[in-house]
């Protein structure tokens, strides 16, 4: 029999990978349907905004990465105890997605002498800013990034998020921040 729920999404991990990760954290089966760049034109207009991923699960169709790692959190019980746990959680998810957003600004740029400039910021301002606030976050909550416990950001950042010209790469993890040098 096949597996009830479905993830469409390019055969890379970035977006799609939090919500692999929440179905194998959650012992729960899915098929993993992995697009390839030359094949996005044939699939485009069949998702929703034209987009990835897509959950699909019962006929019924979900779209927006963030809303269904909060769907899948929800269902393997990684999600607060009450309403503020789940707006500590929301919190700690949205900040790792806004780093994400301003590491892919960087990784995306196109023009060299932009991507230079923005380096300069991202590794000598933000990043130091964002890792020394995650952590302070993690050593206030157990090691976690919300609520003392394993939650929903473990899930959204527990996988490398960024790496700058091989020599490095910076990883969050639920449990601790680490620099790696190579």
């Amino acid at each position: 029999m096949a597996p009830a729920y479905k993830v469409s999404y390019f055969n890379i991990t970035a977006l799609g990978e939090p919500i692999r990760f929440l179905f194998s954290y959650g012992g729960i089966e899915f098929e993993d349907i992995r697009i390839e760049k030359e094949q996005w034109p044939q699939h485009k207009s069949k998702m929703p905004f034209g987009q990835m991923p897509v959950l699909e699960y019962n006929g019924k169709v979900a779209h927006q990465s963030l809303a269904i790692c909060r769907y899948l959190a929800k269902q393997v019980k990684l999600v607060g105890k009450d309403d503020w746990e789940d707006l500590e959680i929301d919190a700690a998810v949205d900040t790792v997605n806004d780093l994400r957003q301003k590491l892919g600004g960087y990784h995306y740029e196109a023009d060299e002498k932009i991507k230079k400039a923005r380096g300069e910021i991202l590794f000598k301002e933000t990043l130091p800013y964002y890792i020394e606030k995650l952590n302070a976050q993690a050593e206030k909550n157990g090691g976690h990034l919300a609520c003392n416990r394993v939650s929903i950001p473990a899930s959204v950042s527990g996988m490398p998020i960024c790496s700058h010209s091989r020599q490095s790469i910076v990883f969050l993890r639920s449990t601790k921040n680490c620099v790696i040098t190579l």
